[in-house]
């Protein structure tokens, strides 16, 4: 057999793609031994991979943030209702608040609280607490875990809110 690139020499080895055959000099090219259009055509699958492999990433990163964003936006429409819920029912007891302006603020306050929660749900993550135990620790539990939520509820919510916008840009420049 003759080598396919110089036909006055004789093959030492074959490609290992396509099975042509090469000289010592061509054999000697590429590892594993390979015809330079294999070795082209293998180099171009790599780099086609590897552009792939980059797409997905980036398509990643971006569902995350656009996770995020949504993320957002659940816990606010949840901060909503319960800052009607709060609202209302100032505004049915008797000792109800004269000014508009503290109502505003009961319904930024208690907006706030799932931002609050949320936040206290994740730092829960580090340090779980027993499912076992009675009721009264359950029930304590939630009561102390809801009066943190609504102290660390504005700060939680300034902190996602930031993020979010951060993230909305991200996006953007993701998509241009």
């Amino acid at each position: 057999m003759k080598c396919f690139n110089h036909t006055e020499r004789e093959a030492v080895a074959t490609c290992q793609k396509c099975g042509k055959g090469l000289c010592r000099e061509c054999a000697e090219k590429y590892t594993p031994c390979m015809c330079d259009a294999c070795a082209a055509r293998t180099r171009q699958e790599k780099q086609q991979q590897a552009r792939n492999k980059e797409d997905q990433r980036r398509q990643k990163y971006k569902d995350a943030l656009i996770d995020t964003r949504s993320e957002f936006i659940k816990t606010a429409v949840i901060g909503v209702l319960v800052g009607i819920f709060f609202v209302w029912w100032e505004a049915t007891h008797p000792d109800a608040y004269d000014n508009l302006l503290d109502y505003v603020g009961l319904f930024f306050v208690a907006f706030c609280i799932p931002f609050g929660w949320k936040f206290l749900t994740y730092l829960q993550s580090f340090f779980p607490v027993s499912l076992f135990g009675t009721f009264w620790f359950w029930i304590f539990y939630i009561a102390i875990k809801a009066v943190l939520s609504a102290i660390i509820g504005v700060p939680a919510f300034l902190y996602q809110l930031v993020k979010t916008i951060l993230t909305q840009n991200k996006i953007k420049q993701i998509n241009k």
